[in-house]
Protein backbone atom coordinates (compact mmCIF):
# COMPACT_ATOMS: atom_id res chain seq x y z
CA UNK A 1 0.00 0.00 0.00
CA UNK A 2 1.40 3.63 -1.13
CA UNK A 3 2.52 5.46 1.68
CA UNK A 4 -0.01 9.21 1.15
CA UNK A 5 0.31 11.99 3.98
CA UNK A 6 -2.72 14.27 4.61
CA UNK A 7 -2.29 17.74 3.51
CA UNK A 8 -2.77 20.35 6.48
CA UNK A 9 -5.02 22.76 6.08
CA UNK A 10 -7.14 25.26 8.57
CA UNK A 11 -10.41 24.58 7.03
CA UNK A 12 -13.86 26.52 8.43
CA UNK A 13 -16.36 24.65 10.43
CA UNK A 14 -18.85 25.56 8.50
CA UNK A 15 -17.42 23.80 5.32
CA UNK A 16 -17.49 20.23 7.49
CA UNK A 17 -20.35 18.40 6.87
CA UNK A 18 -20.92 16.43 9.81
CA UNK A 19 -22.40 13.23 8.92
CA UNK A 20 -21.31 9.37 10.67
CA UNK A 21 -20.31 8.08 7.20
CA UNK A 22 -17.16 7.29 8.48
CA UNK A 23 -18.12 6.81 12.37
CA UNK A 24 -17.00 3.92 14.19
CA UNK A 25 -19.90 4.90 17.04
CA UNK A 26 -22.25 6.66 15.35
CA UNK A 27 -24.54 5.62 18.24
CA UNK A 28 -23.27 7.94 20.78
CA UNK A 29 -21.44 10.59 18.56
CA UNK A 30 -23.24 13.90 19.73
CA UNK A 31 -22.18 12.38 22.79
CA UNK A 32 -19.44 14.56 24.79
CA UNK A 33 -19.09 12.69 28.20
CA UNK A 34 -18.17 15.17 31.04
CA UNK A 35 -14.72 13.97 31.33
CA UNK A 36 -13.71 14.34 27.59
CA UNK A 37 -15.23 18.20 27.78
CA UNK A 38 -13.12 18.99 30.94
CA UNK A 39 -10.55 17.72 29.30
CA UNK A 40 -10.84 19.76 26.04
CA UNK A 41 -11.56 23.01 28.47
CA UNK A 42 -8.68 22.13 30.34
CA UNK A 43 -6.16 20.90 27.34
CA UNK A 44 -7.92 22.13 24.12
CA UNK A 45 -7.59 18.94 20.88
CA UNK A 46 -4.36 17.56 21.08
CA UNK A 47 -5.11 15.37 17.79
CA UNK A 48 -6.05 17.23 14.43
CA UNK A 49 -9.00 15.99 13.56
CA UNK A 50 -8.91 14.05 9.84
CA UNK A 51 -11.25 14.88 7.20
CA UNK A 52 -11.86 13.54 3.12
CA UNK A 53 -12.65 16.26 0.89
CA UNK A 54 -15.73 16.74 -1.34
CA UNK A 55 -16.74 19.01 -4.17
CA UNK A 56 -17.54 22.21 -4.04
CA UNK A 57 -14.84 22.86 -0.88
CA UNK A 58 -16.87 20.61 1.49
CA UNK A 59 -15.13 18.38 3.61
CA UNK A 60 -16.38 14.90 4.98
CA UNK A 61 -15.46 13.49 9.09
CA UNK A 62 -12.98 10.52 8.50
CA UNK A 63 -11.66 10.72 12.21
CA UNK A 64 -12.21 13.21 15.23
CA UNK A 65 -16.04 13.47 14.89
CA UNK A 66 -16.46 14.76 18.63
CA UNK A 67 -13.27 17.11 18.71
CA UNK A 68 -14.70 18.97 15.55
CA UNK A 69 -18.27 18.99 17.65
CA UNK A 70 -16.61 20.71 20.51
CA UNK A 71 -14.88 23.04 18.41
CA UNK A 72 -18.04 23.86 16.61
CA UNK A 73 -20.10 24.19 19.84
CA UNK A 74 -17.58 25.72 22.45
CA UNK A 75 -14.24 26.55 21.17
CA UNK A 76 -15.70 29.63 20.17
CA UNK A 77 -13.46 30.10 16.83
CA UNK A 78 -14.48 29.54 13.24
CA UNK A 79 -11.98 27.77 11.74
CA UNK A 80 -9.85 24.30 12.82
CA UNK A 81 -6.31 22.97 11.43
CA UNK A 82 -6.86 19.25 9.86
CA UNK A 83 -5.31 16.84 8.47
CA UNK A 84 -7.13 16.50 4.56
CA UNK A 85 -7.52 13.83 2.31
CA UNK A 86 -8.05 14.38 -1.15
CA UNK A 87 -11.40 12.91 -2.88
CA UNK A 88 -9.31 10.58 -5.23
CA UNK A 89 -7.59 8.73 -2.08
CA UNK A 90 -7.77 4.93 -2.23
CA UNK A 91 -10.54 3.60 0.08
CA UNK A 92 -7.90 1.06 1.56
CA UNK A 93 -5.83 4.02 2.51
CA UNK A 94 -8.60 5.73 4.56
CA UNK A 95 -10.07 2.71 5.99
CA UNK A 96 -6.65 2.08 7.48
CA UNK A 97 -6.39 5.49 8.95
CA UNK A 98 -9.75 4.68 10.54
CA UNK A 99 -8.65 2.04 12.19
CA UNK A 100 -5.37 3.51 13.38
CA UNK A 101 -6.44 6.48 14.40
CA UNK A 102 -9.29 4.26 16.82
CA UNK A 103 -6.92 2.48 17.98
CA UNK A 104 -4.29 5.14 19.08
CA UNK A 105 -7.83 5.73 21.31
CA UNK A 106 -8.26 2.27 22.75
CA UNK A 107 -8.63 -0.78 21.50
CA UNK A 108 -12.48 -1.10 18.88
CA UNK A 109 -15.30 -2.65 21.00
CA UNK A 110 -16.93 -5.44 19.34
CA UNK A 111 -19.56 -3.28 18.23
CA UNK A 112 -17.03 -1.00 16.97
CA UNK A 113 -15.32 -3.63 14.61
CA UNK A 114 -18.69 -4.83 13.14
CA UNK A 115 -19.13 -0.96 12.24
CA UNK A 116 -15.67 -1.25 10.54
CA UNK A 117 -16.93 -3.88 8.88
CA UNK A 118 -19.78 -2.66 7.50
CA UNK A 119 -18.02 0.53 6.14
CA UNK A 120 -15.28 -1.88 4.34
CA UNK A 121 -18.66 -3.31 2.80
CA UNK A 122 -18.93 -0.12 0.74
CA UNK A 123 -15.14 -0.55 -0.78
CA UNK A 124 -14.42 -4.07 -0.88
CA UNK A 125 -15.52 -7.92 -1.74
CA UNK A 126 -16.53 -9.85 1.54
CA UNK A 127 -13.32 -12.18 0.18
CA UNK A 128 -10.92 -8.79 0.35
CA UNK A 129 -12.32 -7.53 4.33
CA UNK A 130 -11.32 -11.51 5.14
CA UNK A 131 -8.29 -11.72 3.84
CA UNK A 132 -6.96 -7.89 4.86
CA UNK A 133 -8.59 -7.03 8.14
CA UNK A 134 -10.65 -9.99 10.15
CA UNK A 135 -7.35 -11.43 11.36
CA UNK A 136 -5.90 -8.02 12.35
CA UNK A 137 -9.47 -7.50 14.29
CA UNK A 138 -8.89 -10.49 16.36
CA UNK A 139 -12.24 -12.09 14.39
CA UNK A 140 -12.54 -15.34 13.39
CA UNK A 141 -10.88 -15.52 9.92
CA UNK A 142 -14.16 -16.19 8.06
CA UNK A 143 -17.01 -15.13 5.25
CA UNK A 144 -19.80 -15.73 8.46
CA UNK A 145 -18.14 -13.91 11.13
CA UNK A 146 -19.59 -11.01 8.68
CA UNK A 147 -23.02 -12.22 8.79
CA UNK A 148 -22.52 -12.17 12.79
CA UNK A 149 -20.93 -8.85 12.74
CA UNK A 150 -23.53 -7.70 10.79
CA UNK A 151 -26.59 -8.76 12.92
CA UNK A 152 -25.02 -6.82 15.90
CA UNK A 153 -25.48 -3.67 14.27
CA UNK A 154 -29.14 -4.54 14.31
CA UNK A 155 -29.91 -4.99 17.77
CA UNK A 156 -31.62 -3.00 20.24
CA UNK A 157 -29.88 0.50 21.27
CA UNK A 158 -29.70 -0.78 24.51
CA UNK A 159 -27.49 -3.81 23.37
CA UNK A 160 -25.46 -1.73 21.12
CA UNK A 161 -24.67 0.26 24.02
CA UNK A 162 -23.78 -2.66 26.60
CA UNK A 163 -21.81 -3.92 24.22
CA UNK A 164 -19.64 -1.25 23.67
CA UNK A 165 -18.91 -0.25 27.43
CA UNK A 166 -17.40 -4.08 27.51
CA UNK A 167 -20.13 -5.00 29.98
CA UNK A 168 -21.45 -7.76 27.83
CA UNK A 169 -18.67 -10.22 26.50
CA UNK A 170 -18.46 -11.93 23.18
CA UNK A 171 -19.58 -15.00 24.10
CA UNK A 172 -22.49 -13.99 25.76
CA UNK A 173 -23.52 -11.63 22.80
CA UNK A 174 -23.14 -14.74 20.45
CA UNK A 175 -26.17 -16.58 23.38
CA UNK A 176 -28.18 -13.87 22.96
CA UNK A 177 -27.93 -13.60 19.56
CA UNK A 178 -29.35 -17.32 19.16
CA UNK A 179 -32.56 -16.01 20.67
CA UNK A 180 -35.28 -15.21 17.89
CA UNK A 181 -36.85 -12.96 19.49
CA UNK A 182 -35.26 -9.54 19.89
CA UNK A 183 -37.93 -8.16 22.81
CA UNK A 184 -36.43 -11.48 24.93
CA UNK A 185 -32.37 -10.37 23.80
CA UNK A 186 -33.51 -6.18 25.22
CA UNK A 187 -34.94 -8.18 28.40
CA UNK A 188 -32.11 -9.84 29.59
CA UNK A 189 -29.72 -7.63 28.89
CA UNK A 190 -31.83 -4.85 30.73
CA UNK A 191 -31.41 -7.49 33.81
CA UNK A 192 -28.00 -7.76 33.58
CA UNK A 193 -27.54 -3.67 32.99
CA UNK A 194 -29.86 -3.13 36.11
CA UNK A 195 -28.24 -5.46 38.47
CA UNK A 196 -24.36 -4.85 37.41
CA UNK A 197 -23.91 -8.59 36.65
CA UNK A 198 -21.10 -9.76 35.24
CA UNK A 199 -20.06 -12.04 32.79
CA UNK A 200 -20.38 -15.33 34.87
CA UNK A 201 -23.48 -14.27 36.21
CA UNK A 202 -25.00 -12.94 33.41
CA UNK A 203 -24.06 -16.85 31.79
CA UNK A 204 -25.86 -18.66 35.14
CA UNK A 205 -28.82 -16.79 34.94
CA UNK A 206 -29.47 -16.18 31.03
CA UNK A 207 -29.27 -20.20 31.11
CA UNK A 208 -31.98 -20.61 33.98
CA UNK A 209 -34.18 -17.63 32.49
CA UNK A 210 -34.40 -19.08 29.59
CA UNK A 211 -34.82 -23.00 30.26
CA UNK A 212 -37.67 -21.36 32.92
CA UNK A 213 -39.50 -19.44 29.81
CA UNK A 214 -39.09 -22.13 27.57
CA UNK A 215 -40.83 -24.67 30.34
CA UNK A 216 -43.36 -22.35 30.63
CA UNK A 217 -44.38 -21.91 26.74
CA UNK A 218 -43.76 -18.02 27.59
CA UNK A 219 -41.68 -15.35 25.93
CA UNK A 220 -38.43 -14.05 28.11
CA UNK A 221 -39.64 -10.38 28.11
CA UNK A 222 -43.15 -11.82 29.43
CA UNK A 223 -41.62 -14.33 32.32
CA UNK A 224 -39.58 -11.25 33.64
CA UNK A 225 -42.46 -9.43 34.52
CA UNK A 226 -43.99 -12.44 36.51
CA UNK A 227 -44.74 -10.76 40.22
CA UNK A 228 -42.42 -13.47 42.08
CA UNK A 229 -39.37 -11.64 39.92
CA UNK A 230 -41.21 -8.14 39.42
CA UNK A 231 -41.49 -8.15 43.16
CA UNK A 232 -37.86 -9.29 43.68
CA UNK A 233 -36.36 -6.89 41.09
CA UNK A 234 -38.85 -3.69 42.66
CA UNK A 235 -37.98 -4.73 46.14
CA UNK A 236 -36.73 -0.73 47.49
CA UNK A 237 -35.16 -2.08 50.36
CA UNK A 238 -32.73 -4.76 49.27
CA UNK A 239 -29.70 -4.22 47.88
CA UNK A 240 -28.42 -5.11 43.93
CA UNK A 241 -26.22 -7.95 45.60
CA UNK A 242 -28.95 -9.04 47.44
CA UNK A 243 -31.52 -8.35 44.55
CA UNK A 244 -29.42 -11.42 42.51
CA UNK A 245 -29.61 -13.33 45.63
CA UNK A 246 -33.09 -13.81 46.17
CA UNK A 247 -33.75 -13.53 42.07
CA UNK A 248 -30.74 -16.85 41.87
CA UNK A 249 -32.45 -18.94 44.73
CA UNK A 250 -35.93 -18.24 43.38
CA UNK A 251 -34.93 -19.19 39.80
CA UNK A 252 -33.03 -22.15 41.00
CA UNK A 253 -36.49 -23.19 43.51
CA UNK A 254 -38.43 -23.15 40.33
CA UNK A 255 -36.57 -25.10 37.91
CA UNK A 256 -34.90 -27.79 40.69
CA UNK A 257 -37.30 -28.41 43.50
CA UNK A 258 -35.93 -31.08 44.48
CA UNK A 259 -32.25 -29.62 44.11
CA UNK A 260 -33.45 -26.88 46.28
CA UNK A 261 -35.34 -28.33 49.05
CA UNK A 262 -31.99 -30.69 49.29
CA UNK A 263 -29.80 -28.09 49.84
CA UNK A 264 -31.86 -26.52 52.97
CA UNK A 265 -31.87 -29.44 54.27
CA UNK A 266 -27.97 -29.55 54.11
CA UNK A 267 -27.79 -26.05 55.09
CA UNK A 268 -30.35 -26.76 58.11
CA UNK A 269 -28.01 -29.43 59.41
CA UNK A 270 -24.50 -27.61 58.77
CA UNK A 271 -26.03 -24.62 60.90
CA UNK A 272 -27.03 -27.34 63.90
CA UNK A 273 -23.19 -27.95 64.47
CA UNK A 274 -22.57 -24.66 64.98
CA UNK A 275 -18.89 -24.74 63.17
CA UNK A 276 -16.23 -22.33 63.84
CA UNK A 277 -15.90 -19.32 62.04
CA UNK A 278 -12.79 -21.26 59.84
CA UNK A 279 -14.80 -24.18 59.35
CA UNK A 280 -16.86 -24.87 56.31
CA UNK A 281 -18.45 -27.89 54.84
CA UNK A 282 -19.87 -28.34 51.14
CA UNK A 283 -21.47 -30.90 49.41
CA UNK A 284 -21.04 -32.18 45.95
CA UNK A 285 -22.04 -30.48 42.68
CA UNK A 286 -25.53 -31.27 42.38
CA UNK A 287 -25.49 -33.43 45.69
CA UNK A 288 -24.52 -36.09 42.56
CA UNK A 289 -22.62 -37.98 44.94
CA UNK A 290 -22.95 -38.49 49.01
CA UNK A 291 -19.39 -36.78 49.68
CA UNK A 292 -19.27 -33.83 51.71
CA UNK A 293 -15.57 -31.78 52.47
CA UNK A 294 -15.12 -29.88 55.44
CA UNK A 295 -12.66 -27.12 54.86
CA UNK A 296 -10.41 -25.70 57.37
CA UNK A 297 -8.59 -21.92 57.22
CA UNK A 298 -5.86 -21.44 59.14
CA UNK A 299 -3.99 -18.42 60.42
CA UNK A 300 -0.61 -20.10 58.93
CA UNK A 301 1.58 -22.54 57.96
CA UNK A 302 2.96 -22.76 61.45
CA UNK A 303 -0.76 -23.69 62.95
CA UNK A 304 -1.45 -26.15 60.30
CA UNK A 305 1.21 -27.70 61.39
CA UNK A 306 1.00 -27.56 64.91
CA UNK A 307 -2.60 -29.07 64.46
CA UNK A 308 -2.53 -31.51 61.73
CA UNK A 309 -1.21 -34.65 63.58
CA UNK A 310 -4.18 -33.95 65.58
CA UNK A 311 -6.24 -34.04 62.81
CA UNK A 312 -4.49 -37.08 61.59
CA UNK A 313 -5.08 -39.23 64.92
CA UNK A 314 -8.63 -38.36 64.24
CA UNK A 315 -9.37 -39.58 60.68
CA UNK A 316 -7.09 -42.68 61.40
CA UNK A 317 -9.49 -43.52 64.85
CA UNK A 318 -12.64 -43.00 62.90
CA UNK A 319 -10.96 -45.32 59.30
Amino acid sequence: MPVITPACQTIPLNAIIFNNGWSLHPWDSLAISEALLQSFHRIGILHRPILLAQEGDFFDVLCGFKRLSFAKLFAQTERMECLVFSQDTDPTILLETLLTDQCLSQPLSLVEKARFIEICTRFLSHRDIVSMYLEKLQLRKDVSALTELKVILQQDPLVITEIHAGRLQERIVSELLRLPDNSDRTALVQLFKDLAMGNSKQKRFMTLICDLAYRNSSAISTYLKIPAIADILNDPVINIPQKIQHLGTYLQHELCPAYSQAEENFRQQVRTWQLPSVCSISHSPGFEKDDVTLSITFRNIAECARLIAKINNILESNS
